[in-house]
């Protein structure tokens, strides 16, 4: 149980920096969009933040399928796997020439890896704190535990 408690704390902690990762780079794009920072400035602010997030985004990954949190891993194998594929069309960085005609794009996919990073924050923020109630509690504390969401649940 104590290696299931750190294996969703180090998760909380990346998706944490994941979700950090994409506002960041939501705001430097609506900053870009509303003209209150240069092409050239955005798109290096953009560009040096694509690999941290692609390296976080493989480490996250990999901790839960080789821990077993095979819901959690999937939905980072879909990201992953897009990703990759963005690597590979060298699609991955954003263009200075071009940004303003990719902008439309650019934002549509992070806010779509920002909603499933919040989805995967609330999954691994109920599984640490389900995990650490279960891990700290005593076998008497769980009992009264129960019975108090028994009675909570029999209020409704």
């Amino acid at each position: 149980m104590a290696w299931t408690l750190l294996i969703y704390f180090i998760a909380f902690v990346i998706e944490a920096a994941l979700m950090g990762i994409m506002m960041y780079q939501l705001i430097k794009l609506s900053d870009l969009e509303n003209d209150f920072i240069n092409p050239h400035d955005a798109t290096a602010a953009l560009n040096k933040v694509v690999f941290p997030e692609f390296g976080l985004q493989a480490l996250m990954t990999l901790l839960m399928l080789l821990s077993g949190r095979w819901f959690i891993g999937s939905l980072h194998v879909l990201v992953l796997a897009f990703n990759v594929r963005e690597v590979m069309l060298q699609r991955h960085h954003v263009d200075v020439t071009e940004v303003f005609r990719d902008l439309n794009r650019q934002k549509t996919i992070r806010n779509i890896k920002l909603a499933l990073y919040v989805l995967i924050f609330v999954v691994v923020i109920y599984k640490l704190v389900e995990t650490a109630v279960e891990t700290l509690l005593t076998p008497e504390g769980r009992v009264h535990a129960a019975h108090i969401m028994k009675q909570a649940a029999a209020d409704m």
